[in-house]
C-alpha cells in the first residue's frame, strides 16, 4: 500500500507503472495544478481533485461526490491504466492521495500505491522532475466497482436511528467536529454517535505515515467499540480526508471500514438531520440541521 520514493525510483524503471499527482488545495483550487505545471515526478499525470476525483455538485451528495465511473475508467485508459497497471499516488500532505487511492480501489485496481512523504520524500531522495505533461498512450480500462465499500445516506440515517449497527468515525479537526467552528459548510457540528479520529494523526510531523502496529494500537478502540461483525463508517467535510482514515485502518490491517461519500457536507444539506454539537461522540443534540 506505500512505496517509497526510492522504490518508486527504481520500479519505473523497469515495471508497468502509471504515476498520478494529486496536489490540491481546498482554499485555492488552482494551486494544485500550478504546482504540477511547475515540477512533478517525470511521466506523472494530474488528477485534480474537482474536475477529476470528483462528481459534479448538486442540492445533496456533499461537496465532493463520487465521479461518474465510467468517465473516472475513461481517464485512467488515456492515462495508460490496464488492470495489471501498478498505480502510484501522491500529493503534498493535504490528504488528497487517500482519496486517488480510495477511488482506484474502488473502481477495481488491486495494485495501488501512496508515495510516503509525497513529492517531499521524492525530492529528498534526490527524484528527478519535470514540467512535461505526458502524451496520452491508450489503454483500455474496464471498471468493477467494489460497491459493498461505500455507505450511502439512508444507511447513515439507519445508524443514528439505532436501526442498524455501525460507529461513525469523523476524520475531522477536532473544533469542526464539537461545532466550535465550519470553515466550509453551512452548518457546525457532527453526526450524532459518531466519534473524532483526525485524519492527520495518522502522519508523523513530517509526513510519513505511522507504522501498521501503530496505527493497529490507534484504531483498535474504534474497531472494538464498532463490535464484532459491524462497520466502521469514515466520513469528513466532503470524503477526502477520511479516505486517509480508511487507508490507516488498512495498513493497520482492519477491513471493516467504509466510507460515507457525502460526509458532513451531504448529511447537514437535509433540514431534517439532527446535529450534534461537542467533544464526546454524543454531544448536545438539535433537532434539525
Amino acid at each position: 500500500m506505500l512505496v517509497t520514493a526510492q522504490q518508486l525510483q527504481d520500479e519505473r524503471k523497469s515495471g508497468d507503472w502509471v504515476v498520478f499527482d494529486c496536489r490540491f488545495s481546498l482554499t485555492d483550487l488552482h494551486q494544485g495544478r500550478e504546482a504540477y505545471l511547475e515540477a512533478h515526478i517525470p511521466g506523472a499525470w494530474y488528477l485534480d481533485l474537482t474536475h477529476d476525483l470528483s462528481g459534479p455538485v448538486a442540492a445533496h451528495g456533499g461537496r465532493h461526490p463520487l465521479p461518474d465511473v465510467d468517465l473516472f475508467a475513461a481517464k485512467l485508459s488515456i492515462a495508460g491504466v490496464g488492470p495489471n497497471t501498478s498505480v502510484a499516488v501522491y500529493d503534498d500532505g493535504g490528504g488528497m492521495a487517500t482519496r486517488a487511492w480510495w477511488l482506484l480501489r474502488y473502481v477495481g485496481l488491486d495494485r495501488v500505491y501512496v508515495l510516503d512523504g509525497g513529492f517531499a520524500a521524492w525530492l529528498a531522495a534526490g527524484g528527478e522532475t519535470s514540467r512535461e505533461v505526458p502524451k496520452p498512450r491508450p489503454s483500455t480500462f474496464e471498471p468493477r466497482v467494489r460497491a459493498s465499500g461505500v455507505v450511502e445516506t439512508r444507511e447513515v440515517e439507519k445508524v443514528v436511528q439505532g436501526e442498524k449497527h455501525a460507529l461513525l468515525v469523523d476524520a475531522r479537526a477536532p473544533e469542526r467536529f464539537r461545532g466550535d467552528v465550519e470553515p466550509l459548510d453551512p452548518v457546525a457540528g457532527h453526526i450524532p454517535g459518531a466519534r473524532n479520529a483526525l485524519w492527520s494523526d495518522n502522519l508523523t510531523p513530517d509526513g510519513y505515515w505511522l507504522p501498521a502496529d501503530a496505527l493497529r494500537e490507534r484504531f483498535a478502540p474504534v474497531v472494538g467499540a464498532a463490535g464484532h461483525d459491524s462497520a466502521v463508517v469514515m466520513y469528513c467535510g466532503s470524503g477526502v480526508t477520511a479516505c486517509a482514515n480508511l487507508f490507516a485502518m488498512h495498513l493497520a490491517g482492519y477491513d471493516n471500514a467504509k466510507l460515507y461519500a457525502g460526509s458532513w457536507s451531504d448529511w447537514c444539506s437535509y433540514a431534517e438531520h439532527p446535529v450534534a454539537t461537542g467533544s464526546d461522540e454524543h454531544g448536545t443534540k438539535s433537532t434539525s440541521a
